[in-house]
């Protein structure tokens, strides 16, 4: 398997989450930036594209590769793989993306809670 080439589609988007989500040390509602990118890839003669997004989370500058939708005929074992060669191809441009992105994006996310309804 080999990777062919990666475009990135999207400039890099930075998620907030509240400071009462950020110390429950919980990697899915903790602040991250993420890009999306398309790639190209081959497995023995067979070309092929694909979709996914890169994420670094900032309170833990750790790394995570999704892929997106089904790629037909891979399991698991076939799945890290990729995500492992897509790791290594993609996290360099993704930092370099950042440091020059100038016109950022920013996406909030809020908390949303019942209110009291006793009065």
């Amino acid at each position: 398997m080999y990777i062919d080439s990666i475009r990135f589609t999207d400039p890099p988007v930075h998620h907030r989450f509240p400071p009462l989500y950020e110390n429950l040390g919980l990697p899915e509602v903790s602040s991250y930036i993420e890009q999306k990118y398309e790639f190209d890839f081959t497995i023995g003669k067979t070309k092929r594209t694909g979709q996914g997004g890169i994420r670094m989370y900032m309170q833990y500058e750790d790394f995570k590769v999704i892929i997106a939708g089904k790629l037909t005929g891979f399991g698991p074992k076939r799945l890290i793989e990729l995500e492992s060669l897509l790791m290594d191809k993609v996290k360099k441009p993704f930092l370099d993306n950042i440091e020059a992105d100038t016109k950022s994006q920013t996406v909030f996310h809020t908390h949303f809670g019942r209110k009291d309804r006793r009065k």
